[in-house]
Order: C-alpha cells, then sequence, then structure tokens
C-alpha cells in the first residue's frame, strides 16, 4: 500500500513538471488569471464551463491523411459552398469565451495556417489572456512563421508526428516531403523558445510491447524516444477515433485494458494521453462527452467533437454560451454523457 501510495505520488509530481513545462512557460498575467478563475468557478463554484475550444478555423488541408477526422468536410470545403467566419467573428467568439471562462483556444483545421489572418486571431486571442494554441501539419510553419506566431503570444504549437519513419508519415499524410517539414518546424519552435507539443496516435499494433522494461520495442517507445532527441517539450499520445478511412478498420483501436495498460506504462514527465481532462481513475474519457471540449467548425457550427459531423446551433445565429448550453441539453448528449466513444458510429441517438 505504501509503496502504490509513493508511486502515485511519483506520478503526480511528473505530470505536474510535466503541464509546468507546457502551460507555464511565458505565461502572462492575465494568462494565469484565467486560469485561476476557471479553476474556481469549476471547483469551487462548481459550474459546468469548457476547458477547451477546439476551433476549426479552416478545412482546407494540403494533406489527405487516411485517419483523418475531418476527411468527411473536404469536398464541401473545397467546393467553396460555406463561407468560412471572418476575423472579425471569429474574435467575438474569442470575447464570448473570455467572458463565460474558457482559458483555452486550439486554433485547429484542416491546416489553420492556410488561414492568412492566423496571427492576427493568435495574437488577439492572446491579448484576452486565452492560452492559444495552434496545431498544424508544419507545411507553412518556417522560422519566420514561429517567430511572428511568438511575437503574437502563441502559448503552444502542436505538430502531428505520425511516425520516425520519414517515408511512412509521408505516405500516410498523402505528401511527399511533409515528415520534414514537421521536425524542421519542432526545431523552430525549440530554437525560438515556443513550447511545442508533437501529437502521434497509436494504434493496436503501436503499442504492442509498449511498457515491458528491457524487451520494450514499441512503436510508441520509439517515438517517444524521437521525440525528446528532437527536443519537443512534451508528447500527445492520441487513441485512434474510428473516422476517415478508419471506419471499417475497427482493428486499429485499443480495448479498454489495452488503454488502461498504455495510461500505466507511460511516463506522465513526458507524454500524455490527449488531454488535461481525458483521464479518470487510470480510465480513458471522452472530453467532449465530459463537457471538457467543444468544437467550432469553420462556419461556425457547434459540434460535439470534429469527428461526430452532427451540429447543436451555430454561434453566428446564436450566442456561445447559449450553444454550448442547447448541445449539452440535447438527447444525443446526455445518452452519451461522460462516456469514451471513439467511433463516429456508436454514439447513442
Amino acid at each position: 500500500m505504501i509503496t502504490k501510495k509513493l508511486n502515485d505520488l511519483i506520478r503526480y509530481i511528473n505530470k505536474f513538471r510535466l503541464y509546468a513545462r507546457i502551460g507555464l512557460k511565458g505565461a502572462t498575467p492575465l494568462r494565469a488569471y484565467a486560469m485561476i478563475r476557471y479553476w474556481f468557478l469549476t471547483a469551487i463554484l462548481k459550474k459546468e464551463i469548457p476547458w477547451l475550444i477546439e476551433f476549426s478555423v479552416t478545412y482546407r488541408c494540403q494533406c489527405r491523411c487516411k485517419h483523418c477526422s475531418v476527411s468527411n468536410y473536404f469536398a464541401e470545403a473545397k467546393a467553396g459552398k460555406r463561407d468560412e467566419l471572418t476575423t472579425e467573428q471569429i474574435n467575438d467568439v474569442l470575447d464570448q469565451a473570455v467572458k463565460m471562462g474558457i482559458p483555452k483556444v486550439d486554433l485547429f483545421g484542416g491546416e489553420p495556417l492556410l488561414r492568412k489572418d492566423v496571427v492576427d486571431l493568435v495574437r488577439y486571442g492572446a491579448r484576452k489572456g486565452l492560452y492559444i494554441s495552434l496545431t498544424t501539419n508544419a507545411w507553412l510553419l518556417t522560422r519566420d512563421m514561429t517567430r511572428r506566431l511568438k511575437e503574437a503570444g502563441i502559448s503552444c504549437i502542436n505538430i502531428s508526428l505520425d511516425s520516425i519513419n520519414g517515408k511512412e508519415h509521408d505516405e500516410g499524410r498523402g505528401v511527399p516531403g511533409i515528415f520534414e517539414k514537421a521536425v524542421n518546424g519542432i526545431g523552430y519552435c525549440h530554437e525560438e523558445g515556443v513550447t511545442c507539443i508533437a501529437s502521434t496516435y497509436v494504434t493496436r499494433d503501436g503499442t504492442r510491447n509498449f511498457g515491458s522494461e528491457k524487451s520494450d520495442d514499441s512503436q510508441l517507445r520509439r517515438m517517444i524516444d524521437f521525440a525528446k532527441e528532437i527536443k519537443v517539450s512534451g508528447l500527445r499520445v492520441l487513441f485512434p477515433i474510428i473516422s476517415g478511412e478508419w471506419v471499417d478498420t475497427k482493428d486499429v483501436a485499443l480495448s479498454e485494458e489495452e488503454k488502461r495498460e498504455v495510461i500505466d506504462a507511460i511516463d506522465p514527465s513526458f507524454a500524455f494521453i490527449e488531454g488535461a481532462y481525458c483521464v479518470k481513475n487510470k480510465k480513458k474519457i471522452c472530453q467532449a462527452l465530459s463537457g471538457k471540449i467543444i468544437n467550432i467548425s469553420p462556419y461556425g457550427d457547434m459540434q460535439l467533437c470534429i469527428a461526430f459531423p452532427d451540429t447543436f446551433g451555430n454561434v453566428v445565429e446564436t450566442s456561445l454560451e447559449d450553444s454550448i448550453r442547447s448541445m449539452w441539453n440535447h438527447p444525443i448528449y446526455l445518452k452519451n454523457k461522460n462516456g469514451d466513444c471513439c467511433s463516429t458510429r456508436e454514439l447513442k441517438r
């Protein structure tokens, strides 16, 4: 019992070291206030407020990843049938997020760097005290862009890294040379002093033998070692969402027992599973279904997550708070609340 408590304490300390390195670096007084305010509103006053908005500012993208949760939206984006939100409309949503007490916004896609106003969006959100991150494939993440994002107040840049093998990464994303761009982008972040997280997904094959001490030759172990070698700030490990071309390939998904084994074996001082609120009592839960994350499409549609195409209102037509409350009161959300659904076909309707 004492050994277990000691191990739990060590893991907690290591987890805090990671979050301090990622979340506190470069913190401004306004951003610190936003985080403290969120804790007070949710932990003390028990208010239900999302921790993070995944703001898909565009569905345009250079890649065609087989595992992509956005692939269902590409045709519509390419056809230009709907207008993306303007800079002013996005800024208005950021204002509403601050008013609600939401502390974090991730500019997502598609590829957010394809938006010409992306630096302006980062600057606006950062000046409001939001923790602004950006998730990118790094094709457009030059040193100059890295510096511009830093000067604008970016808190963290998330770079997708699917494999330590350049050829596999490029083939999986359908763009030759994008592995080199990703590694270079991580290097620019390190050299310019920008917090950088590498995001990788793990399949059942990729976690086989993970945590087996000296005999651990798993893909995940090799990815962790590679990520440390290229000096990322931390590694975000994503369990597969059964969407895109994976909808009919469910054997890539991990069982609950396999997920727990990864959670137990992972080094919390460097790597973490998906996000701050996705593991509870060593069990993976869905941050969207627990009310910690919401997704907003490039057109302002409110969604549970990017992989689930149903919409629950639009933030241009209704306030952000009303759109969120409406979604949380919808039968689909209530039937699946606090679950862990990682398949676009398995949500109860």
